[in-house]
């Protein structure tokens, strides 16, 4: 019901007008959660750079439309101690045009961090109408709070995803969200295998790695993923054409040579750049951050 009584309202705006955002978890140090070992073994070991990472999380918060554009800045919110960024730290912090950092104890949103997002990441995203699609977290129906940080020139239209249907109804949980994971997950699990002196549970790296992910899924070749993510949860009944998606587009390298030849690289490839469609290794692409939307040399 909730689906066919939007997609009457959704006729009213064009589809660059629509948008939805949802919150995601993220372990500081991503695995499989599978290994090997011979048949019958009681205790199966595995390798971890630190046990900690592996339980203590962070959030992003992405925005995709439903012409399947993936919104910038990515709202990052880490977990802090104190529950915010000391002087130190700030000096240091990894910055990115396609980031917004923010800090809190538990790692999480909080109503003072979803203001921010609305002020500094949203509203200076979008157009003077847009609707949003947003689950039923509590914070979300505060309507007094978004009233409050609406601009007086911006028009928004919220509407409430029923509680227990998001994995059914919501687009990045229908198809987003697991594709996020996994393209993380190859990173950490290229680091443990190959043994490369990274540590990407450490703050600048988290930055570092989701920045890189939010750049390559921006690129157009991805658009037909977002929109699928509408198609799937039932709110357009036009299928998008054929994509790869991109775990199947970027780590597609088989028997590929990282292409920085300029500087003598002789390591296989590690990663696709969805922009430019060269080939790097894993330290021409991760530790030296290649950039390659508008950034490529």
């Amino acid at each position: 019901m909730f689906v066919n009584s939007t997609k009457l309202f959704l006729q009213n705006f064009s589809d660059n007008q629509i948008y939805n955002t949802d919150q995601s978890g993220f372990n500081k140090e991503v695995h499989s959660g599978r290994t090997l070992d011979y048949r019958g073994i009681r205790h199966v070991e595995a390798v971890a750079q630190s046990i900690s990472a592996t339980t203590h999380s962070y959030t992003i918060q992405p925005t995709i439309s439903k012409n399947g554009k993936l919104l910038s800045p990515l709202f990052i919110v880490l977990q802090e101690p104190t529950g915010s960024f000391g002087p130190r730290v700030m000096q240091t912090l990894f910055t990115a045009p396609n980031i917004h950092v923010r800090s809190s104890k538990s790692g999480k949103l909080t109503k003072e961090e979803l203001k921010i997002w609305f002020t500094e990441v949203f509203f200076p995203a979008v157009g003077e109408r847009s609707v949003l699609l947003l689950d039923s977290w509590t914070t979300y129906k505060d309507k007094a709070m978004i009233k409050s940080v609406t601009p007086a020139d911006k028009e928004l239209e919220i509407l409430t995803i029923p509680p227990n249907t998001t994995s059914m109804v919501q687009p990045l949980d229908k198809y987003g969200f697991r594709l996020w994971k996994n393209f993380v997950r190859k990173f950490s699990d290229r680091v443990i295998l190959d043994g490369i002196d990274v540590d990407l549970f450490q703050r600048n790296n988290i930055l570092k790695l989701q920045s890189l992910v939010h750049n390559q899924f921006s690129s157009p070749r991805f658009e037909n993923v977002f929109k699928y993510s509408w198609f799937a949860s039932g709110y357009t009944d036009s299928r998008p054409g054929n994509f790869e998606n991109p775990v199947q587009y970027c780590f597609n390298i088989l028997d590929k040579s990282c292409s920085r030849v300029d500087l003598q690289c002789i390591d296989g490839a590690f990663i696709f750049c969805s922009w430019c469609k060269e080939s790097f290794c894993f330290e021409h692409y991760f530790t030296c951050f290649h950039y390659c939307n508008n950034f490529c040399e």
